[in-house]
């Protein structure tokens, strides 16, 4: 099994999806790079930053942040400054809600509709790729993942 938000478990992470066809083909047009934040809950003490970067169907990487790296949210219509780490989106949840999620207990939009889960960045396009999101899913929910419970 591997902990959940550990380098380790990003890099499974990236070779899952991009072994997941349904994902490509789902997200053939998605431009947008992601910061998955897990926030404190239960046997977590501390907040999971993950870079996750996807580009036309495939996912150019995945990286833990480190406490004292930064992200910027670009806003729409932002061009790169060419800073590490920006993102159109920022995906967060409790680690309960992403071990709900990533045990297919739990849709990803469900969980932001019943407000467990946050987004911020462009809802309207991140709708438009809900297919993505359960693909992304299940990408993740081929990893032995260990939480902390």
């Amino acid at each position: 099994m591997t902990k959940f938000g550990s380098p380790e478990w990003a890099e499974l992470f990236v070779k899952a999806v991009n072994s997941n066809q349904a994902y490509a083909k789902a997200a053939d047009w998605w431009e947008g790079d992601f910061i998955f934040q897990v926030d404190p809950y239960g046997g977590l003490t501390n907040q999971i930053r993950i870079w996750v970067g996807l580009y036309h169907g495939k996912c150019t990487g995945a990286q833990i942040l480190k406490d004292d790296e930064e992200f910027t949210l670009l806003q729409k219509g932002d061009s790169s400054t060419g800073k590490p780490f920006e993102v159109e989106f920022v995906y967060s949840a409790r680690v309960d809600v992403w071990e709900k999620i990533l045990e297919k207990e739990l849709d990803p939009i469900r969980a932001l509709l019943s407000g467990q889960a946050k987004v911020m960045g462009d809802m309207p396009k991140i709708l438009r790729a809900t297919e993505a999101a359960k693909e992304l899913v299940a990408s993740a929910t081929t990893i032995e993942t260990d939480f902390y419970d």
